[in-house]
């Protein structure tokens, strides 16, 4: 199936988009977020749908200006409100000492709660797509996070507003061919611009897009698919598991101001799967499993050794209690 056709299915049996929604579209004027809003805009002739597309100058590339206008252009086309912003990426990530791609991808989704309130807006779509996805699971991997569900379809953000990602069933190589062979009401082609940061190597998400997915790709043509079936499996599973372990955490887990105890005797008559997800849930900061496993070895072993989490934390077993206690409050 084609980009409009995985596009259209996943929307109406997925429920994702409703008939009186408004969207919020976050538009960069790459292939990705110009196919997401001419897929929306033929949507919105069939349902009642209202979308408002967003634009952000990071600030960090000589093309933004240029990029920014091509989303302009494409707005005044289809006749959609547009509303542009620039964001001091830089100057954020410095403040709180995190990276650049951090920055940006923080800054971005507040800003864009920020516009979908003042604009009623009760959704919030971005143009996550199949590969997208692929790299996030295979970046988890490394990373030994030991999840693979990927990237959700769905999250709330606040209370009356929902973030979709209703590309995410469908390939690179799809939205690609669907944005060169549509065109504007005007005739023109769709506009669209490329991101020359998504060709360099210094990022991980990059180094696996262009290595380790092609790599897999000629293995099995269809490794993107399968592992995006994989991630839905995965997101299916941990959505029961994980409404099981926060109602066992209840019963084996009180918090004070700088401390996490866990009963040990009621701990350790869960399943091994539940034990761990309750320990990835009360984890404070980094919950990657080879430190949760760790956590659960000295714990199996009563081992009352002080352990270092990390500067802020520290564990250890005492009077049957796993505690987990923040030594810089």
């Amino acid at each position: 199936m084609k980009a409009w056709e995985i596009f259209y299915k996943e929307i109406c049996s997925g429920e994702l988009v409703k008939s009186g929604d408004k969207i919020l579209l976050a538009v960069s004027g790459g292939p990705d977020s110009v196919c997401m809003t001419h897929l929306f805009w033929r949507f919105s002739k069939k349902m009642n749908t209202e979308i408002v597309i967003a634009n952000f100058d990071h600030g960090l590339r000589k093309e933004s200006k240029k990029e920014s206008e091509i989303v302009r252009r494409l707005s005044e086309n289809l006749k959609v409100k547009f509303i542009t912003e620039k964001l001091d990426v830089e100057k954020y990530a410095e403040d709180n000492n995190i990276s650049i791609e951090t920055a940006g991808r923080d800054l971005r989704y507040s800003r864009l709660l920020k516009i979908a309130k003042e604009n009623k807006c009760n959704k919030i779509a971005t143009a996550h797509n199949a590969n997208d996805n692929a790299e996030t699971v295979l970046m988890w991997l490394l990373r030994g996070s030991g999840s693979f569900s990927g990237i959700p379809y769905t999250r709330k953000a606040e209370k009356n507003i929902e973030i979709i990602r209703p590309l995410l069933a469908v390939k690179r190589k799809d939205i690609e061919a669907y944005v060169k062979g549509q065109k504007l009401p005007n005739g023109q082609k769709l506009p669209f611009c490329i991101d020359k940061s998504n060709f360099s190597h210094e990022y991980t998400r990059n180094k696996i897009r262009h290595t380790i997915v092609p790599s897999f790709e000629k293995i099995n043509p269809m490794a993107v698919e399968h592992i995006f079936s994989l991630s839905r499996i995965q997101a299916r599973e941990d959505a029961f598991l994980q409404e099981i372990s926060e109602r066992f955490l209840k019963k084996c887990v009180k918090t004070a101001k700088n401390k996490i105890l866990l009963d040990l005797t009621t701990f350790l008559r869960y399943n091994e799967a539940i034990r761990f997800r309750v320990l990835k849930l009360i984890l404070p900061e980094k919950k990657y499993s080879f430190q949760i496993n760790l956590i659960m070895d000295k714990i199996l072993a009563a081992d009352k050794s002080l352990y270092r989490l990390s500067s802020d934390w520290v564990f250890s077993i005492k009077q049957n209690k796993a505690v987990f206690e923040n030594v810089k409050i």
